[in-house]
């Protein structure tokens, strides 16, 4: 996880050339850009941070000093205070990427469930 300026990009670029000095066999690193479109500031452009790397940004998390300083003071997640969020479904997507798992898959209802779900409480 980075933020899209100068400095972040040199230090990703150190922490990568290093990792894959002692990892060669292990798959990529996975970019997560932080703080993206912060006003007034000189950022890079994740399409270039992400060149410069030769890596895949699997998500770039917008600068949204709102919802995430109250999730913060409410000690809550991102998706608690918020469960529309876009940022909810950007970690969601993190946390898959990372963790290699797919999304929970609720179960699909068919039109009968109601019937049959009286039919086994008459039992």
């Amino acid at each position: 996880m980075a933020e899209p300026d100068l400095a972040n990009l040199r230090n990703c670029k150190n922490l990568i050339d290093k990792l894959k000095q002692l990892r060669p066999n292990d798959a990529a690193p996975q970019l997560v850009l932080n703080k993206v479109g912060i006003a007034k500031r000189p950022e890079i452009t994740p399409g270039d941070f992400a060149a410069a790397l030769e890596l895949d940004i699997i998500a770039d998390i917008p600068f949204e000093p709102h919802l995430f300083g109250t999730a913060a003071n409410n000690g809550q997640m991102v998706s608690e205070l918020d469960a529309k969020h876009p940022v909810g479904a950007l970690i969601d997507t993190i946390s898959q990427r990372v963790t290699g798992r797919g999304g929970v898959q609720k179960p699909k209802r068919s039109k009968l469930s109601p019937l049959l779900a009286r039919l086994r409480g008459r039992k």
